[in-house]
C-alpha cells in the first residue's frame, strides 16, 4: 500500500511539473487603458515613473498579459541600468535602479502597490557593500524610514 501511495504522489508531482506554460513576448506596444491608468496613478505620487510611450508585454498561452516591462528613451533618475516591471493585474510595479557613484555603486529596489485609493512605495537602497536603507511611502509622503546612517546619505 505504501508503494502504491508513493507511486501516486510521484506521478502527480511529475505531471504537475511537466505541464509547461508557454509565453510569448510582444514587440513594443502602446499601453492599454488599464496600464495607462495605473502608471498615471503611480506617476501622480512618484514622478520618477513617467508615463512611457511604449511597453513590452509578455503573454501567456491564453494570450493574456502575464507581465509587462516599461521602456524609456532615457533611464529614469539618471541611473545606469534599470528594470521596471508591471504585474498583469496593474496593482503592482517592481523596479530596480543601478548607479555608479565615484568608486562604488548603489542600487535601489522596491515595489509600488495600489491598495484601494492609496499608493504605497517600499524602497530598499544598498550603497556600497554594507549600507542599507529602507523607506516606506504612502501617497508620495514618507511614513517610515530605517536609516541607521543618519547624515551619511
Amino acid at each position: 500500500m505504501k508503494k502504491i501511495t508513493l507511486s501516486l504522489i510521484l506521478l502527480v508531482c511529475f505531471s504537475a511539473f511537466s505541464q509547461e506554460k508557454k509565453t510569448f513576448v510582444s514587440k513594443s506596444e502602446s499601453l492599454n487603458k488599464e496600464q495607462s491608468a495605473f502608471i498615471s496613478l503611480v506617476n501622480r505620487y512618484y514622478p520618477e515613473f513617467a508615463i512611457p510611450a511604449k511597453i513590452l508585454n509578455v503573454y501567456d498561452s491564453d494570450k493574456q498579459i502575464a507581465e509587462s516591462y516599461v521602456e524609456y528613451p532615457k533611464p529614469p533618475n539618471r541611473c545606469d541600468e534599470y528594470l521596471i516591471t508591471v504585474e498583469s493585474d496593474n496593482t503592482r510595479l517592481d523596479y530596480e535602479f543601478k548607479y555608479s557613484i565615484g568608486n562604488g555603486s548603489a542600487s535601489a529596489k522596491g515595489s509600488i502597490y495600489v491598495v484601494g485609493s492609496d499608493v504605497y512605495k517600499v524602497d530598499t537602497t544598498l550603497k556600497g557593500k554594507s549600507k542599507y536603507f529602507f523607506q516606506l511611502y504612502k501617497n508620495g509622503k514618507e511614513v517610515y524610514s530605517d536609516n541607521p546612517y543618519q547624515g551619511l546619505n
